[in-house]
C-alpha cells in the first residue's frame, strides 16, 4: 500500500522571516563521482571534519538559520531535535561556518547532514525524514515530525504539504 502523501510536508527555509544568514557552497566530497549529499546513502569516504563553508561579505550581521535545506546543514539543536523525536537515519559531520572577509568571525555548534533514505513518494516506508527519490533536492517529513519542529519555534522553517507542493 503507498503512503499517504497527506502525511508528509516538504522542508525548506525562508530567509527574510528571520533575517537568515545566507551561506556559501558545501565543499566537495572526497569522491564526488560516487558520493553526495542529495544521494540517500552512506559516503564511501567520510569527509574531514570539520566541514568548513563560507559565509559571503555582509551576511555577518545576519541570523544563522537552525536549517538550511539546500547544503544541508543545521544547528546542534536542530540535530538533537530530531535524534530526541527518534530519527536515526541522519549521519553527521562537524561544520564550522567562516566569514570570507574576516576569518577570525565563526560559528561553530552546525553539523552538515547526510539523510540516508531516498524513497519514492508511492513506496511504504517508516521513515521521518527523507530524500524523494523522483527529485533528491526536496526533503520530506512527516506530519508528527514537522509538528514537533514548529512546537520548537525553529526560525526561518517552511513546511508545504506534499500534495500540494509545486515540485520542480
Amino acid at each position: 500500500m503507498p503512503m499517504n502523501c497527506d502525511n508528509y510536508y516538504v522542508i525548506s527555509n525562508l530567509f527574510s522571516e528571520a533575517d537568515g544568514m545566507m551561506l556559501g557552497n558545501m565543499p566537495e566530497l572526497p569522491d564526488d563521482m560516487e558520493d553526495d549529499w542529495m544521494f540517500g546513502t552512506p559516503f564511501s569516504i567520510e569527509p574531514e571534519q570539520p566541514i568548513y563553508i563560507g559565509i559571503p561579505e555582509g551576511e555577518e550581521k545576519c541570523k544563522p538559520l537552525s536549517f538550511y535545506q539546500s547544503l544541508p546543514i543545521a544547528s546542534q539543536h536542530f540535530i538533537d531535535t530530531l535524534e530526541q523525536f527518534g530519527v536515526d537515519n541522519i549521519v553527521t559531520y562537524d561544520v564550522v561556518l567562516k566569514s570570507r572577509i574576516n576569518p577570525s568571525f565563526i560559528i561553530e555548534g552546525y553539523k552538515a547532514i547526510n539523510i540516508i533514505g531516498l524513497k519514492n513518494i508511492t513506496e511504504k516506508h517508516n521513515l521521518m525524514l527523507f530524500r524523494l527519490a523522483d527529485n533528491m533536492r526536496i526533503i520530506l517529513v512527516h506530519k508528527t515530525l514537522k509538528r514537533h519542529l514548529e512546537s520548537k519555534n525553529f526560525t526561518g522553517l517552511v513546511f508545504t504539504q506534499f500534495s500540494n507542493a509545486k515540485i520542480l
